[in-house]
C-alpha cells in the first residue's frame, strides 16, 4: 500500500529539484507535500503502526512524522515514538516539517524533551529541539531558560561563516548539519523578535557568533512583521 501510493505519486522534476535543495543519504521519490499529509491522515485513519512504515527513503520518514503527529497518544508516548526514528533524519526539511507538526508536545514534558535535545551530539537532533522549542514555546513562562540553553549551544558551535556544499552528499551531510543548526538558531531568533521585539532584541544581543546575529537581522529585514524603524535598529547589532 505505502510503497505503491510512493511510486504512483512520485514526480520526476520534483525529485530532481529536491534532491538539488535537500542533502539526504536516502532516495527522494518527489512527492508533493499535500499529498503525503493526506496520505499520512488515510493511514493514521486506517490505525496503520509505525513499524510498517519503512526508513528507507526521504518521503517514508516524512510519512512516519506526519502519521505521529496524528496519534492521540500522551506527550510522552509521543516523545518516546518519535525519539525511536528521528535518528533517520539527516536534512533541514524532514527536521522542520516533522517537528512542527508535532503538537501534542506543547507540554511541559515537550519543552524538556526539546530541550534536552540541544546537548545531543546528533547535530539534527539539536535542529530538531530548536525547532521545537520555536514552534511551541515562543510564549513560554520559561524564556530565559530556553535563551540561555540556545547561548550555551551556539557557543559549542564553530565561529565559521561559511560553509561548502561542495563533494558528495554524505561530505555535503557533514560539511552543513552545523551550518543548519545555526541557522534554525537564527530563525528562532527572528521569531523571537517578531513576536515579542524588545524582550527578542535584547536575547539577540547575548549571541556572539556572526553568522546566527547577522542571519536572524536579516531574516528581521525580510519580515513583513517588523516595521522600519524597528528594522533599521537591528543593524545596529550586526557585525561587519
Amino acid at each position: 500500500m505505502i510503497k505503491e501510493f510512493l511510486t504512483e505519486n512520485a514526480e520526476e522534476n520534483l525529485k530532481h529539484f529536491h534532491e538539488k535543495l535537500i542533502y539526504t543519504k536516502l532516495p527522494i521519490y518527489g512527492i508533493r507535500t499535500e499529498k503525503l499529509r493526506k496520505f499520512a491522515c488515510l493511514l493514521a485513519k486506517n490505525e496503520i503502526r509505525l513499524d510498517d512504515i519503512e526508513n528507507t527513503s526521504h518521503e517514508e520518514i516524512l510519512l512516519k512524522g506526519f502519521v505521529l503527529s496524528k496519534q492521540k497518544w500522551t506527550d510522552v508516548e509521543i516523545i518516546k515514538a518519535f525519539e525511536e526514528f528521528n535518528s533517520c533524519i539527516d536534512n533541514w526539511a524532514t527536521c522542520d516539517m516533522i517537528t512542527s507538526s508535532l503538537k501534542r508536545l506543547k507540554t511541559e514534558n515537550g519543552r524538556r524533551y526539546f530541550l534536552s535535545l540541544l546537548n545531543n551530539t546528533n547535530l539534527y537532533k539539536k535542529r530538531i529541539g530548536i525547532i521545537g522549542l520555536m514552534s511551541f514555546f515562543l510564549n513560554d513562562e520559561n524564556l530565559e531558560e530556553i535563551i540561555s540553553s540556545l547561548v550555551s549551544l551556539s557557543n559549542t558551535l564553530s565561529s565559521k561563516t561559511n560553509y561548502s556544499n561542495n563533494g558528495t552528499t554524505e561530505e555535503k551531510i557533514k560539511n552543513l548539519s552545523e551550518y543548519y543548526v545555526k541557522m534554525a538558531i537564527s530563525w528562532y531568533l527572528c521569531s523571537l523578535i517578531c513576536k515579542n521585539f524588545e524582550y527578542g532584541k535584547q536575547a539577540l544581543q547575548k549571541f556572539s557568533d556572526k553568522l546566527i546575529r547577522n542571519k536572524a537581522i536579516s531574516k528581521c529585514h525580510d519580515s513583513f512583521r517588523l516595521s522600519p524603524d524597528q528594522k533599521e535598529e537591528l543593524k545596529k547589532f550586526k557585525y561587519i
